[in-house]
């Protein structure tokens, strides 16, 4: 989602035109329509829209149950649990639920504390998360969350599926059903950096990358200004101007293609959210924006990172300054997964993580071994 800019990456469904006003977040639940164009969303400007497509799934007969679409205004609520639970993967934050709401068309219901997450994308096969909450301490509150998440596959003729489930939680997820298989998925590994590797760029191994800043710097005048919603209209040209570069196929209709439709859903709640930014403006003219937040108590993630590729040094430029001006109180930078992309994997890789946090996919998930407790109504 950041380094290479338009790649494939997650799957969606298609929302709603919605109208935005007075520079406000809006809080409107997605449709079940097909996206008509984009006007809202990207400002009114045809150039930044994108068309719909056929969905693995008929949302219209789906019986979500007690499941409702994530909203603005539930924030507070995400944001109390996942303080207490200080998640470790990049997938565990509001601002990731709302900006992927709409193109992976999340649904969510609560239930003993816990959060039951599932998304049913445009392109590939229903998911959820593992439940949201603290596992060890509630194991009975888990067992319903994992029932109540299962119940809504069952309803609809769907396999249970739990993808990027964290390595601690793996096991328990395993025990709640008589079978199932756990496998890594290492494309949805999320790629964890010191973040002083990432501000100070020292030792040999950094060679590279301090040389591309370094004549970043000597051929370039440039300013390095903090995002606001002032430059709402520049970031979305930059990542446009990326699609043409790549000819990426968002422009050919398919906006599942590439993140820039959620990027633009951040943006337009920028505002309303814990989020900072920054962008790199270059020979008077903004070229590069990044998008980031705290993720847990010593920890940071980047969920944005795009710039014009034909100015040499510019991406590591504003990945070193977005660190040392934002992060420095951070020990780690979460920079997400690399979803599989060659290029994206190599990029991450190139900056030398300190560790990789494994993530897995768990299928085949039959009714529990044993009785389940009596399970409360959930509450959405």
């Amino acid at each position: 989602m950041n380094e290479a800019g338009c790649c494939l990456v997650h799957s969606g469904q298609p929302t709603e035109t919605r109208t935005k006003s007075d520079g406000a977040a809006s809080d409107s639940t997605p449709s079940d329509s097909t996206y008509p164009g984009g006007a809202a969303l990207f400002n009114g400007r045809p150039e930044y829209a994108t068309a719909g497509a056929a969905s693995f799934v008929d949302i219209s007969k789906t019986d979500f149950g007690p499941f409702a679409p994530i909203r603005l205004s539930d924030k507070e609520k995400y944001n109390s649990l996942f303080r207490a639970i200080n998640p470790q993967i990049s997938d565990l934050t509001f601002s990731n639920l709302l900006m992927w709401r709409n193109m992976i068309n999340f649904r969510a219901a609560w239930a003993d504390g816990f959060a039951c997450i599932i998304a049913v994308p445009r392109l590939y096969p229903p998911y959820a998360y593992a439940p949201a909450g603290d596992a060890s301490g509630n194991p009975g509150g888990f067992e319903r969350a994992c029932a109540i998440t299962r119940d809504v596959f069952e309803a609809n003729g769907w396999q249970p599926r739990f993808r990027c489930v964290p390595i601690d939680v793996a096991p328990m997820v395993t025990r709640m059903f008589d079978s199932c298989e756990c496998e890594e998925d290492r494309d949805f590994y999320d790629y964890l950096y010191l973040a002083d590797d990432l501000i100070n760029l020292r030792g040999k191994k950094f060679d590279g990358k301090r040389n591309h800043i370094n004549k970043f710097k000597k051929l370039y005048e440039y300013e390095y200004e903090k995002l606001t919603t002032a430059h709402i209209d520049d970031c979305l040209r930059i990542m446009y101007d990326r699609c043409v570069d790549n000819g990426c196929d968002c422009l050919r209709g398919m906006e599942y293609a590439c993140d820039r439709r959620p990027s633009a859903e951040l943006l337009e709640h920028y505002a309303a959210l814990d989020c900072k930014g920054a962008l790199i403006k270059v020979g008077g003219r903004y070229e590069a924006f990044t998008i980031g937040e705290a993720l847990n108590r010593d920890t940071a993630v980047i969920y944005i990172e795009k710039a014009n590729v034909a100015i040499a040094g510019l991406y590591a430029f504003i990945n070193q300054q977005f660190c040392e001006r934002e992060w420095a109180g951070m020990t780690y930078i979460n920079r997400e997964e690399d979803e599989g992309v060659p290029g994206l994997r190599k990029a991450k890789l190139s900056y030398h993580p300190y560790r990789l946090i494994e993530k897995y996919t768990i299928t085949g998930c039959a009714r529990s071994r044993r009785r389940l407790f009596a399970a409360p109504q959930p509450a959405v």
